[in-house]
C-alpha cells in the first residue's frame, strides 16, 4: 500500500494508492470489440471505451495477459480502477466506485 505524496491528475495528496497485477484468463469479444476479460473467480465487464487498435492487438494476442488492478481510497469514497498493458501504453478497461465499508 502506498500513499500519494505529490498530485498528478487524479491523484492528489493524502489519497492511499493499492496496486496488483492480476492474470487474465481469457477474453470475451462481441463483433470484434472487446466486451469482458476472464480472470479467476468470473468476468470482468468493459465499462470504458478502447481505441479500434486496441481491440485488434488484443484480439490478435499482442497485448499482455495481465491486468493492473488500483485500488484509490480518498475522503472515505474508493475507487477500483482496471487497466490492460497494450505494448508501451495502458488503457484503462474498467472503473467503479466501491461501496463504503460501514
Amino acid at each position: 500500500m502506498d500513499e500519494a505524496i505529490g498530485k498528478y491528475k487524479t491523484v492528489h495528496y493524502g489519497e492511499v494508492v493499492e496496486e496488483y497485477e492480476v492474470p487474465v484468463r481469457g477474453f470475451l469479444f462481441k463483433d470484434g470489440r472487446l466486451e469482458g476479460v476472464y480472470v479467476k473467480g468470473g468476468i470482468l465487464p468493459v465499462t470504458e471505451e478502447l481505441p479500434r487498435d486496441v481491440h485488434e492487438d488484443i484480439l490478435r494476442g499482442r497485448s499482455g495477459k495481465r491486468l493492473i488492478i488500483r485500488e484509490v481510497r480518498y475522503a472515505g469514497a474508493e475507487v477500483l480502477e482496471v487497466y490492460i498493458q497494450d505494448g508501451y501504453r495502458t488503457w484503462p478497461v474498467h472503473v467503479t466506485q466501491l461501496p463504503e465499508e460501514s
